[in-house]
């Protein structure tokens, strides 16, 4: 009995080695697969950002120079600065559809036709496969997934629209002195920077504190903002609701649904506490199309409140912890209320 046991340790152990190996083996394939699906994930992400940031210059530069040869160079010139998988985007100028996007008042989605003019619309198509100038994708453990490549591609369609923008501003004792000069200074900035957009648009002022008031209807010229601003004084409670609903009746005097692209940008330094429930407001302006932003301005603000405002607003939340962030924050949502990806 003894000389049988001893026999079999060694064969024993043999077969674990075996086992081990195979194991090894198979761990080493799936870490391999592991890898390189990431690895494809992310040229994904990362052409999908290229493609739309190229749709967006180049309808930024048709906008400003309604010269298609123009946006096409910016589009490719944006793409190129972008890389998947380490390499720049390359595009050819057929990769470029122009027409026009139209949105659906009963679905709010844009259709593209690029048979349709006036033309206020750029799709691009990118791709990383065999047939673009990038070439496909080659694989690091091509043995793995039986492929030696993988191919990518995306599209998408920016769109240059006319707006109406409402700037909704908090005047409550909270702002007085140094956080109101700051404001003033940061609108003007907004104005600026509007002013050499390409966009055409339109632009509206209401204030709040305890109650609200209109202090600019809409108009095109953007510098009426500095001056509207100049008598304004800081002082009172903080009713956002009532400021939004200023906000609301500017509004009222926009053009068609149809073809203006309606935003309020809503700011406050703290927390309401006058008047109706600001989400109650924002829900009704959000039916009718309205897109809200929200600006929160010192570590005292109502973040969580204004992020939920946002939300319901289809809009973004924008936080300033001092008045040179807030410089940044309005001349950022200046810089990005000049197109929309609609597709």
């Amino acid at each position: 009995m003894k000389s049988v046991s001893l026999h079999c340790r060694p064969q024993r152990s043999g077969a674990m080695l075996v086992l081990l190996s195979i194991a090894m083996i198979i761990f080493m394939v799936f870490a391999a697969m592991a890898i390189e699906l990431s690895r494809i994930q992310l040229s994904r992400t990362e052409l999908r950002t290229s493609t739309d940031a190229a749709a967006k210059a180049a309808a930024e530069a048709l906008a400003r120079t309604q010269d298609l040869d123009t946006a096409i160079r910016r589009g490719q010139e944006i793409a190129a600065v972008n890389r998947v998988n380490g390499q720049p985007v390359l595009l050819r100028p057929d990769d470029f559809q122009f027409g026009r996007s139209i949105e659906d008042p009963r679905t709010g989605k844009f259709a593209f036709n690029d048979q349709t003019r006036p033309i206020n619309s750029i799709r691009v198509r990118s791709a990383r496969d065999q047939q673009s100038v990038s070439r496909a994708i080659p694989l690091l453990f091509a043995k793995t997934l039986g492929r030696e490549v993988f191919e990518i591609r995306q599209q998408a369609t920016a769109t240059y629209l006319e707006r109406d923008i409402v700037l909704v501003i908090d005047r409550s004792g909270s702002m007085r002195g140094e956080p109101f000069r700051g404001l003033r200074e940061a609108i003007d900035l907004f104005a600026q920077t509007l002013l050499h957009s390409p966009v055409n648009q339109r632009v509206g002022l209401a204030s709040y504190s305890s109650a609200a008031t209109v202090d600019l209807w809409l108009t095109e010229d953007t510098s009426e903002l500095t001056a509207a601003m100049a008598p304004l004084q800081a002082a009172g409670w903080t009713s956002i609701s009532a400021g939004m609903s200023a906000g609301q009746r500017i509004l009222a005097q926009s053009g068609n649904p149809d073809f203006v692209e309606r935003t309020m940008i809503v700011m406050t330094d703290g927390h309401h506490n006058r008047g109706r429930e600001p989400r109650e407001v924002a829900q009704p302006l959000a039916t009718e199309g309205v897109t809200i932003h929200t600006i929160t301005f010192t570590p005292a603000a109502d973040v969580a409140r204004m992020r939920e405002v946002a939300t319901l607003g289809r809009g973004r939340h924008y936080h300033a912890d001092d008045t040179e962030q807030l410089r940044k924050v309005y001349h950022e949502i200046a810089l990005t209320l000049s197109t929309i990806l609609t597709q």
